[in-house]
């Protein structure tokens, strides 16, 4: 970039440099693209990326997703385009096979990617292919070993593949690298509720619910709880939840322990709060045991 900065379009960078500082952002754009008509070569591909990531940054993927083009016109063997490509695209809601090929591609030219390698590896995942995301998470972890995002998603990995000690092998070195990383403690809890450590597994939830803004961990905490018939601590640690978020499926959930203590008008007023948040509740709770026979359609 020092390069791009000492030629003749100098004074236009700088300008569209301040304005993104500024987050005069569609000011920026418009400095770039001026620029790009004096430029060629890797300094025009310099300046498309530029122009590719703020929109990025903007989220209007679909023109960024023309500059990323616009540079694989100009070096179809650019690794960062690909990838860039890949991102966007997905955020488009393109393809997905167009996707993971262009993530595929990205890794094809540089085969120390590892945010292809990443992005890659969820959509091996998310489509039950476990044998080729954990072989591209082991990639990473042999890249960068205090990857502790690649050892989370490598132990989610193992539990789905019911490798529990694996799996708790490898959260466990998530944690060690980083302790606050929210994911590692909620999976943590995850693979020690199904090997049947129950207390292991309530310690780790509490930590991911103390780490994150998330309802996942309250509700597998009161699920654990309902289980070994521990309805005051279930009661007690959805209440917990509702004080952190207004969620209508905490309040649903607090709905059933109150049905099953016999609290009715607690969990009908329970039930009714998560309607006003979100009235789908309706749809559950009338083919709900626990509910069906106290709610009241409107």
């Amino acid at each position: 970039m020092d390069d791009i900065f000492h030629s003749g379009v100098s004074k236009i960078l700088v300008e569209a440099y301040n304005s993104k500082e500024n987050k005069e952002y569609m000011t920026a754009l418009n400095k770039y693209k001026e620029a790009l008509f004096f430029l060629e070569g890797e300094e025009k591909i310099d300046v498309l990326f530029l122009i590719g990531d703020l929109y990025s940054e903007i989220e209007d993927y679909e023109n960024a997703l023309l500059a990323y083009k616009e540079i694989l016109k100009l070096d179809d063997r650019n690794s960062g385009a690909w990838y860039g490509m890949a991102y966007t695209n997905e955020f488009t809601g393109g393809d997905l096979d167009k996707t993971l090929e262009a993530y595929e591609k990205a890794i094809e030219i540089d085969d120390k990617y590892t945010e292809a390698y990443y992005y890659a590896s969820i959509i091996y995942g998310d489509r039950g292919d476990f044998l080729k995301a954990k072989e591209y998470l082991e990639k990473i972890i042999s890249l960068n070993p205090e990857d502790f995002i690649a050892y989370n998603d490598l132990g989610a990995i193992y539990e789905s593949l019911g490798k529990l000690d694996e799996a708790k092998k490898h959260l466990l070195q998530s944690v060690k690298i980083n302790d606050n990383y929210h994911l590692s403690h909620f999976n943590l809890g995850v693979v020690y509720k199904e090997m049947g450590k129950f207390e292991d597994a309530i310690i780790e939830y509490k930590k991911s619910a103390k780490l994150s803004n998330e309802r996942n961990p309250y509700l597998n905490m009161s699920a654990l709880y309902i289980e070994n018939d521990r309805l005051d601590e279930a009661e007690d640690i959805l209440t917990e939840g509702i004080k952190k978020l207004e969620d209508h499926i905490l309040y649903y959930n607090r709905a059933c322990v109150y049905r099953k203590k016999g609290k009715i008008n607690h969990a009908i007023e329970d039930f009714n709060k998560a309607k006003k948040i979100d009235p789908v509740v309706l749809e559950w709770g009338i083919k709900d045991p626990d509910l069906m026979d106290i709610i009241v359609e409107e």
